[in-house]
């Protein structure tokens, strides 16, 4: 049983025939996609056979919040956050955000 939280500072993703290792503090954002979902990385992005439910379930790294129903974020790469727009800026990507998730990503926030 191989179990993504085995090693949780790192993953092994599929690249063609070969494994590559991707740290977790390197992950921008997951994003569903039917069967499928998406790790976007700074520069690339891997296809991952799992529901996003899966992922969540299996990836227990604190630093990934659920931004919308088919998006988790990892938190420590966030740059901006908008609420009057809805957006989140992570890395070099904005991602939509749920009015539903607002009170968990605020939770998140320290600020004055």
């Amino acid at each position: 049983m191989n179990k993504l939280n085995q090693y949780p500072d790192h993953l092994f993703l599929r690249e063609g025939t070969t494994y590559v290792k991707i740290p977790l503090s390197n992950i921008e954002y997951i994003q569903a996609d039917g069967n499928y979902a998406y790790l976007q990385t700074e520069d690339k992005r891997f296809a991952v056979k799992r529901s996003l439910a899966a992922i969540t379930e299996e990836l227990e790294a604190p630093d990934f919040v659920r931004a919308s129903r088919g998006i988790l974020v990892n938190f420590a790469r966030v740059n901006k956050i908008s609420f009057a727009n809805g957006t989140i800026s992570v890395g070099g990507y904005e991602v939509k955000m749920g009015k539903a998730y607002h009170a968990e990503i605020k939770s998140r926030m320290p600020r004055l």
